[in-house]
């Protein structure tokens, strides 16, 4: 109980800092939808960038292609 400081929790957070403007908070680390749409309408991606200056972190798939799965078994004939 000696290394246990009288804050009452844990070490802070640090707050994220871009690396282009360093406004630091992650309030300042937001997310755009694509204009590209799907048929339904849904982005295709969303673009996660600093609303400060517009340093991109990363972007993030939305909408994925699927085809419809079909059960590949026979059911036995009855004898």
């Amino acid at each position: 109980m000696a290394d246990q400081d009288n804050t009452g929790g844990s070490a802070p957070l640090v707050q994220p800092k871009c690396p282009d403007c360093a406004v630091s908070g992650s309030e300042h680390i937001v997310s755009t939808p694509s204009t590209e749409r799907s048929r339904a309408k849904q982005p295709w991606f969303y673009i996660i960038h600093c609303d400060a200056c517009g340093h991109v972190y990363n972007t993030l798939s939305k909408h994925s292609f699927t085809q419809a799965v079909t059960p590949n078994f026979v059911l036995p004939k009855p004898s």
